[in-house]
């Protein structure tokens, strides 16, 4: 049986382990580009077995009763807690999520569009021409306010600035480089405990909103009020807790990396924010999407496809194998943990033509030669029982999003060679410099003002 390939002499390790401190697609693509699709780096409980590309995805995620997440995301337990849908698999899992599910179908979806569109008017609202701005730190922080209003409702939200100053400290840790980050969170050093005291701070307000509910507070149509209604089995105060917790970060974060990817490679293409614009002038006028017409936002649905190809939010997921198993002629021993990768896997040559070239005519079902991707080759949003439960949000609001900047802003990119950062998102490392021109006479209808519109659009 052969060897795994894998960084082991002291060289190789330090030109691996320093690919991984720039950023994990860098790490990722010197495993890759040195060691082929399968190989194993890593010390004790950290070692991984790096599975890359479609076939091994179809191994890993055809596979879920051997390729589990528990024991795969122990790092994340501090955060997202114990009965997170991140760190439990089967029965528990599926349990859980099928409590939350109503705060993503279809009403739910329609009133969080409307309430993320309203966040971004306030934003958009206070920018003037000539302003230098961050635009994925501005998007972010519009869609981490409407999701705090959206998951733990309005007396939570009310505490915005504390809630918020927390979730900062929380990210300070999960933001490290990988190497570092998987150091700090196994001492006992200041980074971890701020960490964890952030993160008691934000549950100790969750638990009571939870306990005011129970008591006979108010309801809401927020997700702690969902997980929380009659009907199926009951969720225990930790059950909920782990569920907002989960949300918030696994919300905002990975949808403002997305919609900060999409503005970016619009405005680095020449056409493409104005071929945006163009559409929804003729489409919506002056109103702001709502999900139900974002099927007649074609462009502007294949460029967040094609950004979300280059530039997913998730750019490894790892699982731990129960089993034995062989891949590539290598035995890979139960118990070990491996990981795929849908950056690696959305810049495949096997399965993307000009895989890194930005071309969002390739979803064009009209063109010729089309070919839509198979379920291993796209993936952002993950596979199976563990598909992101707000994947269906995340398919209205982006192009939602994107079509609304175009509406009320002209922006100049600045930052035209973003380096990669974040862990459990990929962000633009120093944020995406725009600069604010002057603002199209267009798009002056608030989202508030068409509430009824997009609440009854999925009715």
């Amino acid at each position: 049986m052969p060897r795994i390939p894998g960084p082991r002499t002291p060289a190789q390790v330090f030109r691996a382990g320093r690919a991984f401190q720039q950023s994990l697609p860098e790490g990722l693509e010197h495993l890759r580009d040195g060691y082929g699709e399968v190989s194993v780096f890593g010390f004790g409980p950290t070692r991984t077995h790096f599975l890359l590309g479609p076939q091994a995805n179809a191994l890993v995620l055809r596979n879920p009763d051997n390729f589990v997440f528990t024991g795969a995301y122990d790092i994340l337990r501090p955060i997202a807690g114990e009965t997170a849908l991140v760190v439990t698999d089967g029965e528990p899992h599926d349990r859980r999520k099928r409590k939350a599910q109503p705060s993503f179908h279809r009403a739910g979806v329609a009133e969080s569009t409307r309430m993320i569109l309203a966040a971004l008017d306030r934003a958009v609202d206070g920018w003037r021409p000539g302003q230098r701005l961050d635009i994925h730190g501005e998007l972010r922080e519009a869609l981490r306010g409407a999701m705090l209003r959206m998951f733990c409702g309005d007396r939570l939200a009310a505490q915005a600035p504390f809630l918020i100053a927390r979730l900062d400290e929380i990210h300070e840790l999960m933001d490290y480089p990988l190497p570092k980050q998987l150091v700090a969170w196994r001492l006992p050093g200041r980074p971890r405990r701020r960490a964890v005291a952030a993160v008691a701070a934000v549950e100790d307000r969750i638990y009571a909103e939870i306990r005011r509910r129970r008591t006979g507070g108010p309801a809401g149509e927020d997700l702690i009020s969902v997980m929380l209604a009659e009907g199926g089995a009951a969720m225990t105060d930790r059950e909920i807790r782990d569920m907002v917790v989960s949300a918030l970060i696994a919300g905002y974060d990975p949808v403002g990396s997305a919609i900060g990817w999409a503005v970016y490679n619009s405005l680095s293409h020449e056409g493409v924010w104005q071929r945006i614009r163009a559409e929804a002038d003729e489409v919506l006028g002056d109103a702001p999407a709502t999900p139900a017409d974002v099927r007649r936002l074609p462009h502007t649905v294949r460029v967040v496809h094609e950004s979300l190809r280059l530039h997913p939010p998730v750019v490894l997921s790892p699982r731990r194998c129960r089993k034995a198993f062989r891949f590539r002629g290598h035995l890979i021993p139960a118990g070990s943990l491996v990981a795929i990768s849908e950056y690696i896997t959305h810049r495949s040559p096997e399965a993307w033509d000009e895989p890194d070239a930005f071309r969002p005519e390739r979803w064009d079902p009209a063109r010729e030669g089309h070919r839509a991707p198979t379920p291993m080759e796209y993936l952002p949003y993950g596979y199976g029982a563990h598909r992101c439960i707000g994947a269906g949000l995340a398919g209205a609001v982006l192009p939602a999003m994107l079509a609304r900047l175009a509406q009320r802003t002209e922006l100049t990119l600045l930052t035209t060679r973003p380096r990669y950062g974040g862990i459990p998102a990929l962000v633009p490392r120093g944020g995406l410099l725009v600069e604010v021109g002057e603002t199209p006479d267009r798009g002056r209808n608030t989202v508030d003002t068409v509430a009824d519109t997009c609440t009854g659009a999925l009715s």
